[in-house]
Parts: structure tokens; sequence; C-alpha cells
């Protein structure tokens, strides 16, 4: 399952990082990084950036490795991909290897009965200037919560404009010409819980959450089959009310720049 620990700290951390990493020792039974055996220059700079922190790399999905007997072992249903999809767009091999690596996690939190997990990937960025936050809105999350994104993009800021297109999408919603249902397209944008969390909306990036046992648990059944990317499954589950998610504010970790398409290198989109 894991491969590695982090790295004891070769020097005195800076006291708001030490805190912040002590506060996530405390609330998570586990903290995993996920990753692919060729990733070793990702794994060093996440040694250096997460260092004092005790967390496991966890060796996932190389999309290399994905042959027609992997996909159906990991029980991928492209039928059901096509129709999850809001596009009709199935997984390319990278975003059906990352669910897959994601979907481990899940599987292996339901079978030991870890109660908290976090979860980061290897192109994480700790956002060093706001971790002193991070102890007080780890306390505020509620006894109930399921799902909690600590890095994300979407919606950080809702304006006029989202509201206008929100507006629109239900119009079109309500004439049949959207996959979103209206009570889906009701729950786009966060809204206010607590000093520094909100009620998540639709976000995106899966390179820093926290999720529960119960999460875990309705994570696998909802990937049973395996249907939809990384990103989309939290989506998925937090729009149609299956899951009790939140996000931070401040973020506290952002990804490597160029993540995603526009990157010099993606063990997503590139080979």
């Amino acid at each position: 399952m894991a491969s590695g620990v982090g790295a004891p700290a070769p020097a005195p951390l800076a006291p708001a990082v030490a805190a912040a990493w002590d506060a996530l020792h405390r609330a998570f039974d586990r903290i995993f990084v996920i990753t692919i055996e060729r990733a070793a220059e990702r794994q060093e700079r996440v040694r250096t950036r997460l260092t004092g922190l005790d967390y496991r790399f966890h060796l996932g999905m190389d999309k290399r490795l994905l042959d027609p007997a992997r996909r159906a072992a990991e029980g991928y249903d492209e039928a059901a991909d096509r129709a999850a999809a809001r596009r009709s767009r199935t997984m390319t091999p990278g975003e059906l290897a990352c669910a897959i690596s994601h979907l481990q996690i899940y599987r292996a939190a339901v079978e030991h009965g870890w109660e908290r997990v976090l979860v980061f990937e290897d192109d994480v960025l700790p956002r060093y200037e706001d971790l002193a936050l991070l102890p007080q809105t780890l306390e505020q999350l509620p006894d109930d919560w399921e799902l909690a994104y600590l890095g994300y993009t979407n919606f950080e800021k809702v304006t006029p404009y989202h509201r206008a297109k929100q507006a629109t999408y239900l119009v079109a919603a309500a004439l049949g010409l959207m996959k979103w249902t209206p009570a889906e397209i009701r729950r786009f944008h966060p809204r206010r819980f607590s000093e520094n969390l909100k009620v998540a909306g639709l976000h995106h990036c899966a390179h820093a959450y926290a999720f529960t046992q119960a999460a875990a648990r309705k994570l696998v059944a909802a990937q049973t089959p395996l249907a939809r990317n990384a990103d989309q499954l939290f989506v998925h589950m937090v729009l149609s009310g299956k899951l009790r998610a939140f996000v931070t504010e401040p973020k506290f970790f952002d990804q490597e720049a160029g993540s995603g398409k526009a990157a010099d290198y993606s063990f997503i989109f590139h080979d």
C-alpha cells in the first residue's frame, strides 16, 4: 500500500509550520502522498516541501500499465463513464490512472478502518504564509464532516457573473438541456459555515483533501463501477448532496504552476 515515509525535519521548522504539521498529525490516522514509481523528481520535491510531516507515499496506478485486463480488474466501465460525463467523453488513460490511485486509498481506508485520512498528490505546494490558520480551521469542522478540501480551484470567490450564469443554467436544466439537475446547480456556490470554512460547492482538483470513514464507504460505492475521474467524483457526490463537504478559507495547499493541460509535464496529460 504505502512506500516511503516523509523524511524527518533536518532543522527546526518555522513555528507556524510545525504547529500546522502537528495539527495534521493529531487530526488524521493516515497521511498519504499519491505518486507513481517513475515520478522520482516529484517525490524529491515533496520531501522538501513537506519536511517534518509524517506521511507515506502511495504508489498509485501508472497509465503506462493500464491494459484492458487491469482496467477490468479495477472495475472500470466505459459505458458508465460515458454516461456520467457531462460531454459524453470517456476518461483519458491518465485520468483513469489517477482515479484508480485515489480509489485505492478509499478502499484501503475501508479495509483498515481508518477514521480520518488526508491525501496529497505529489505536485502539492503548501501555502506557508497561511499555515498558521490551519489548526484553528481543523477545529471548526463539525462532527459529521465527511470531505474537506484543503486545496482547490473554482468559486474561491462567487461574483455577480457566477450568479447570473447559475440562473441561466437553472433555466437550461428546467428545459432538459443539461445533465445537471436544478438541485445540483443550486449547490454550485460555496456557502459560509464558520470563520474559516464554507460548505463546499462545485470545486476542482484533488491535490489536498481529507475524508472520513463514512465518506470512504460512499466513495467506494459511488465508484462501483469505476466511472468518474477523481475531481468529478467529488463534484458528483457534493452537488448531489451525498457528502457533507467543506472547503477551507484560506486554502492551505496549491499545485505546482502549470498543473493540468498547460503543464510542462503532467503524468495525466502527457506520456
